[in-house]
């Protein structure tokens, strides 16, 4: 059986939790955590690095070399 997945309308839940946290952090006066956060999220959408999630918190698993 062969089922066709649609992902054009799946929301990206890496990027999404990251603002989410960088929002919140900043909300609490934790400004240089919420500036790692929104750092990590930036390298994220660039593709540079990839994450996954223990325990609620983003932890980077592979990071690429940047071309300037």
């Amino acid at each position: 059986m062969t089922q066709e997945i649609d992902n054009g309308n799946l929301l990206d839940f890496t990027a999404y939790k990251l603002r989410n946290m960088v929002e919140s952090m900043a909300a609490v006066g934790q400004l240089d955590l919420a500036e790692a956060l929104l750092d990590a999220l930036e390298q994220y959408t660039l593709g540079y690095i990839d994450i996954t999630w223990q325990d609620g918190w983003p932890y980077t698993v592979e990071q690429r070399e940047i071309d300037t």
